[in-house]
């Protein structure tokens, strides 16, 4: 019984939300080959800054936070917490945006992509405030959803990197609601809620990003 739940333990921390843009960035740099003509070296430059906006950012931001008391532990067992830790997501994704958009402007896939993730951060953060439901299926279901937009939408027919992602992230979502229930984190209605908005809010975000930079530029 112990050794199963340490097993879910890491799960639930391997498959944190936070780390949900370090893999859409590593899937679209490194597997899709988005942007063909950045080398080696232009990838790992922008995987790095990446993660840094998105992930490293927001650790170091919450553990300040956490410091001075503001949030009590990083699994953040309270919604008020969890209002601000994705606050800071939110912002961070948001700063990221700003920058794939306007001064980079290297991919079109990228920048769908972390705009959905923006859109889904607003809308989990808006439900927060409703009830405790799980980031780990708005994450892991985010990313489906938005994985699923660009299998759609692809003009020829989609890298099999893509289907691959796809199957294997609803597997992911599997594993970590799975966790979740087993760690008694949350319900299933809170499980099943994180579940939907975040796939309606990756596919939707995915959708009204590309139309956005479909028909404006900003800068």
């Amino acid at each position: 019984m112990l050794e199963t739940k340490k097993v879910f333990q890491i799960i639930s921390v391997l498959l944190h939300p936070i780390f949900i843009p370090c893999i859409i960035a590593g899937l679209f740099l490194f597997g899709v080959n988005e942007a063909p003509w950045l080398d080696a070296k232009a990838r790992w430059s922008l995987f790095s800054l990446i993660s840094t906006i998105t992930t490293l950012m927001p650790i170091s931001c919450l553990l300040i936070m956490q410091r001075f008391g503001v949030v009590k532990s990083p699994q953040m067992h309270h919604r008020e917490e969890r209002a601000f830790a994705l606050s800071i997501m939110i912002l961070s994704v948001a700063i990221l945006c700003y920058l794939l958009i306007v001064k980079i402007n290297v991919s079109t896939a990228l920048s769908i992509s972390f705009c959905a993730v923006t859109i889904t951060l607003i809308n989990a953060n808006i439900a927060n405030f409703v009830d405790k439901i799980s980031l780990h299926s708005v994450g892991l279901a985010g990313l489906t959803g938005i994985l699923y937009y660009f299998i759609r939408e692809a003009e020829a027919e989609p890298n099999i990197i893509l289907f691959d992602a796809f199957g294997f992230s609803i597997i992911l979502l599997g594993v970590a609601m799975t966790a979740r229930l087993y760690l008694k984190a949350h319900t299933y209605y809170q499980i099943l809620a994180g579940a939907l908005i975040g796939l309606l809010s990756g596919y939707g975000g995915a959708v009204l990003s590309a139309h956005f930079l479909q028909h404006h530029t900003l800068v």
